[in-house]
């Protein structure tokens, strides 16, 4: 790594530092302020204020608002994001017990959504005009025209009900947890339908991407040389055309999240959003912190790790 680099991602570093400390905070007060408690949950029912009074005290919600966060991010700075509310779990037990489907449905969504994307968005260019362009456009019309809640249960219906082919909840059938043919097939559904939505995004800039930069003037030059159309689209243009598609790669990171909250509650998949999406209606303030401040770290440093790629696909680019 080049001096240039090094101070490049030191600073970026830093400034995500102060990003993560932003994030907190805000969402410290807002979900503070928010009208409503933990106690209605716990207790259940009806609740006098002498018991909600005292179910504050022993969790430590009567104190000054800025006493708890500091107390919180003390603690959260030494990799204890606390106690939920509902269970009295550590969070970060929880959250690690989550995150293994989460990734497994999340990077199984981006590598199909890749995959597809990039090769039809590079015959579309290619042919532009013609039947194939016409075709991507309309996948890509049809990606973002769904919402993925929608789309989940149209492939449920399709696929479970209709066909019989795929399973259409959960992660496993049960005493079949440790089968790996048994999660992949559990995999499809969610992974497709997250995969499709991101898909056309994808497709449509490595689509307008490539087809600016097969008009510059190194790719005619050499096409005149006499070199091959596959070989001055996958060697030369196709890398320069990239730049933009790691771009929005990186900033999809938050709607490919946000979509497996959607789609895991849509298809009972155990990850992280359902457990965002319980910690939220039982109001469990350390889960939903915890959830939160994965979720803002991952973004950040994907943006991180977007920046200093582009050096990797242009040497041109410098940090200097």
């Amino acid at each position: 790594m080049d001096s240039g680099l090094r101070t490049y991602a030191v600073k970026r570093i830093g400034f995500a530092a102060l990003m993560l400390l932003g994030v907190s905070v805000i969402l410290f007060t807002i979900m503070r302020l928010a009208p409503g408690g933990p106690e209605a949950v716990l207790i259940g029912g009806e609740f006098s204020q002498e018991a909600a009074a005292q179910i504050r005290q022993r969790l430590g919600l009567d104190r000054p608002l800025a006493l708890q966060y500091l107390g919180w991010a003390g603690a959260a700075l030494r990799g204890d994001l606390g106690r939920s509310f509902k269970t009295g779990d550590p969070v970060a037990a929880l959250i690690l017990d989550r995150l293994g489907p989460t990734v497994q449905l999340t990077a199984g969504a981006l590598v199909l959504a890749l995959g597809v994307a990039v090769p039809l968005g590079v015959l579309a260019a290619v042919r532009r005009g013609t039947i194939w362009d016409t075709l991507g456009s309309a996948v890509a019309l049809f990606g973002v025209s769904f919402p993925s809640f929608w789309l989940g249960i149209m492939l449920i219906l399709l696929f479970s009900e209709v066909f019989h082919l795929l399973p259409p909840s959960g992660l496993s059938e049960y005493g079949r947890e440790g089968e790996l043919s048994a999660r992949l097939r559990h995999a499809v559904l969610p992974t497709l339908t997250l995969g499709l939505i991101q898909m056309a995004s994808f497709m449509r800039f490595t689509r307008s991407s490539l087809l600016e930069v097969l008009r510059q003037d190194y790719v005619r030059t050499a096409r005149a040389k006499g070199l091959g159309g596959g070989r001055v689209v996958w060697r030369h243009a196709l890398r320069n055309a990239l730049i933009p598609v790691v771009t929005v790669v990186g900033l999809s990171l938050p709607t490919l999240v946000g979509g497996a909250v959607l789609t895991e509650t849509v298809f009972a998949w155990p990850g992280i959003g359902r457990l965002a999406v319980g910690a939220v209606f039982e109001r469990d303030y350390p889960v939903i912190m915890g959830v939160n401040l994965l979720v803002a770290t991952v973004v950040v440093v994907a943006n991180l790790v977007t920046d200093l790629a582009y050096c990797v696909i242009d040497p041109r680019i410098s940090y200097r």
